[in-house]
């Protein structure tokens, strides 16, 4: 087997590791407890991590030992299956993906597992996981937090919150949209932030656009827009720096600078 050094290939992947995982050099020592001057000379190749200090960092940043080393990891014994209705969602082979319950369609998708078993709908535990992804995407569906840096061609389909660029589609989220335009409808479980929106916005909280919607606003808290095309009907205050061409109903105040009807 071919010599390597490994202590140049650690200190490179903790380098990478850091910057991957957003961290700062005085984050990441704050996290193992150690000087910063301590993580800027591992860095550097001037010195290598107590062997002690290997597991955190391997935790820190979501990897096994070998990976830390540059190493694959050695692929773990298949647990068995447990027994009733989740048995069919568990394979033998780690390569046979026929079980999930969606075609291979070229969507992009985020799940989470409990060992082999697909976590199908969004629970307490999924609300800590996000889903992080560079560049244009055709569509998204995601049972976890859903962050997008760029934009996303079609629709964005997610358990949890949804942070990203433009969307040309629709967005459905369980819990709070921010994003720029949309070309279709929102439906949010919190509130939303987002540019113009071609479609309705439904939101279990709060609504601020900074632009127009092109169809009617349902929201859980207050409302704060440019122009509305239809209806708007909030449990709190309403801004609109336009007019409304629909009827308004809101519990709180009203401010519409341009024409609207209210109920």
């Amino acid at each position: 087997m071919e010599n390597q050094n490994y202590a140049s290939i650690l200190c490179e992947r903790i380098t990478n590791l850091r910057k991957d995982n957003g961290l700062t050099q005085e984050a990441l020592a704050s996290k193992l407890g150690i000087s910063f001057q301590a993580v800027s000379k591992w860095e550097n190749g001037l010195s290598c991590p107590d062997i002690a200090l290997l597991p955190e960092l391997a935790d820190i940043f979501g990897v096994s030992i070998d990976e830390l080393f540059g190493r694959a990891p050695k692929a773990a014994a298949s647990a068995p299956a447990p027994e009733g209705e989740e048995q069919e969602a568990y394979q033998s082979s780690s390569e046979d993906f026929s079980f999930l319950p969606w075609e291979d369609d070229g969507k992009l998708r985020a799940a989470a597992f409990i060992g082999r078993r697909l976590v199908a709908k969004p629970t307490h535990d999924s609300k800590k996981f996000e889903f992080r992804y560079i560049g244009k995407a055709l569509d998204v569906t995601s049972y976890l937090n859903v962050t997008i840096e760029g934009d996303v061609q079609g629709d964005v389909d997610a358990g949890n919150s949804v942070t990203c660029g433009d969307v040309g589609g629709s967005v459905d989220a369980g819990s709070s949209v921010t994003c720029g335009d949309v070309n279709g409808d929102i439906d949010a479980g919190g509130h939303v932030e987002c540019g113009n929106v071609d479609g309705d916005v439904d939101a279990g909280g709060s609504v601020t656009v900074e632009g127009d919607v092109h169809g009617d606003i349902h929201s859980g808290g207050d409302v704060r827009c440019e122009n509305v095309s239809g209806d708007v009907e909030c449990a709190g205050d309403v801004t609109v720096e336009g007019s409304v061409e629909g009827n308004v109903h809101a519990e709180g105040k009203l401010i519409i600078k341009g024409k609207a009807a209210r109920e």
